[in-house]
């Protein structure tokens, strides 16, 4: 498969990504390792704490949304990252908690002191069952020109 290029992306276009489930092991074994808040990896702390129970990290839903939306993109002519918008994470991700991300192109945008790149957003939202946002944000990228 050939590469896309910052001239291929339109403004707006949908990248269609897999959904993202996470079970307890998964979300223990990451806590433990990166983020061991009670309320991450010790169920009595986590039914005490406000959460009323085991919840996953930010960082491993963030973690997990990248990978999809990586994966998704399929071969890009990516550059470098450029940045992580502000992330908003309205609800928790819970144990057997099935995500659905919606992602799409934005803020497409040429380099004029460098023609051979450009700037794209992949701007996503995921959702889960229940169709509440877990979490919010977007990457930036630089993205190589084909022209």
């Amino acid at each position: 498969m050939a590469p896309r290029y910052w001239d291929d992306l339109i403004e707006g276009e949908q990248i269609n990504c897999r959904t993202i489930e996470l079970n307890l092991p998964e979300i223990i074994e990451f806590a433990e390792k990166y983020d061991p808040q009670p309320f991450h990896i010790d169920e009595q702390a986590a039914a005490d704490s406000r959460f009323g129970g085991i919840i996953a990290s930010s960082l491993q839903t963030l973690s997990l949304c990248t990978r999809v939306i990586v994966d998704a993109q399929g071969e890009m002519a990516i550059l470098s990252g450029l940045h992580i918008e502000q992330v908003h994470l309205p609800n928790p991700v819970r144990p057997d908690d099935l995500l659905t991300l919606e992602v799409y192109w934005a803020d497409l945008r040429r380099s004029r002191s460098k023609p051979d790149r450009g700037m794209a957003t992949a701007r996503f939202k995921a959702v889960n069952q229940k169709g509440e946002t877990v979490i919010e944000s977007g990457f930036r990228y630089m993205i190589a020109c084909r022209s």
